[in-house]
Parts: C-alpha cells; sequence; structure tokens
C-alpha cells in the first residue's frame, strides 16, 4: 500500500490485490453499501491521517476508485468541502465525521471516454471553473479552446452531459457556461477554435 499526498486536498492511495485480500474485498466486488468495503475505506482515512496527515474530518471527501489491471486499485480521495455546523452551540467534533461520495472510474486505455463539453461567455468564468474543477480533485483529461465566436470551451473527458445533471459534485459549472453537444462543439472547434490547452486545461488553468 502506498500513499502520495498530491495536494493538501488530494490524495492517491494505491492498493495491491494482496492489500485488498487483506480487507476481504475484491476491485469487481467494491462497493460502498458493502460493509467490507465501507470498513476499508474508513481504515484508509485512518491510515491516511496517521501516515500522510491527510485530513478528511469536517470535509465532504469523494473517493475516485480506478481499478488496475494486477488486480489492485488507484483511489483518489479528493476533499470537497466543508461540512455545514449544524448546531452552533454543539461540541466542534460532533459534526466532524466526513460524508464519503464514492465513484468507479475507468482509465482511458481501457474503455472509451465520454466528453462533455461547455461554453462560457467570458474567460474568466472558464478560469472560475477550472480552479473550482482544481479544488475538487477533478481527475480526468482536460483541454480549452477559444472560439472565433467570442466564446471559450472547456471539454472534460469522462463526462456525460445527457447524465450531468444529478453528479451533484459537478452541477455547478451550470452556474457559468452552458452544456453543448460534445460532437458538435468538436466539430465547431476544429474550423473555429483556437486551442488554449490541448491537455489537462483543468491543471494548468486552475493552477493560475
Amino acid at each position: 500500500m502506498d500513499m502520495i499526498m498530491i495536494s493538501d486536498r488530494k490524495l492517491k492511495v494505491m492498493l495491491t490485490r494482496e492489500d485488498l485480500d487483506g480487507y476481504g474485498v475484491a476491485t469487481e466486488d467494491l462497493d460502498y453499501a458493502n460493509t467490507d468495503t465501507k470498513r476499508m475505506l474508513w481504515d484508509l482515512l485512518s491510515l491516511a491521517k496517521k501516515r500522510v496527515s491527510f485530513h478528511t474530518d469536517g470535509h465532504r471527501v469523494l473517493l475516485q476508485i480506478f481499478p488496475s489491471r494486477d488486480g489492485g486499485c488507484e483511489i483518489f480521495v479528493s476533499k470537497l468541502g466543508d461540512l455545514p455546523r449544524k448546531d452552533s452551540d454543539a461540541p466542534a467534533d460532533l459534526y466532524a465525521e466526513p460524508i464519503l461520495h464514492c465513484k468507479w472510474e475507468h482509465r482511458s486505455d481501457s474503455l472509451p471516454q465520454r466528453t462533455g463539453a461547455f461554453r462560457f461567455e467570458t474567460m474568466d468564468w472558464l478560469l472560475t471553473v477550472c480552479r473550482r474543477l482544481f479544488d475538487i480533485g477533478y481527475g480526468g483529461e482536460s483541454a480549452a479552446y477559444a472560439g472565433d465566436n467570442h466564446s471559450y470551451y472547456l471539454l472534460l473527458d469522462g463526462m456525460d452531459t445527457t447524465g450531468y445533471l444529478p453528479l451533484d459534485e459537478f452541477s455547478f459549472i451550470r452556474e457559468y457556461g452552458s452544456a453543448e453537444s460534445a460532437e458538435g462543439t468538436l466539430h465547431f472547434l476544429s474550423e473555429h477554435g483556437t486551442p488554449i490547452c490541448l491537455s489537462d486545461a483543468v491543471g494548468i488553468l486552475g493552477s493560475l
């Protein structure tokens, strides 16, 4: 088992098949509704606090699980934001336990990725979205373009805009821009777009 701090808000955990065997789970059986999986994830958060001082108390936490070919997996742990205090007179640690959101993810070399396309009227709105995606630990590939129609575009792999609204950790994007047809946007950009970042746009623009 290895743990790597990517930032103060994001942690990478690498588990081998043997590590999963020790928890009594297999990658194909990982499910937060499963007691063994739940126990493993909470144990990992506890170990992260001790090993690398990655604290999740008082936060909403997103866990993205990537299965490995060798039977192990990689888990990216991202702190999404502080949990609100339900009672200002309550002890500080009463609502400190994190709330977990778990998502299965797949590598682009193993399964085809959907692409979500978003249009923004200003560069400032594009940069704001990239910063917020960067802060919550968006791990997919991304690209940004300027269109000759004075709009800006962000392409996010692994996101299907037709099923986009229920994904509450990304729903804020609609506050700044509009979801567009990926196919139509790609066709438009091939003729009328100027690349800003062809790869890792969220990482590059989000860290500005």
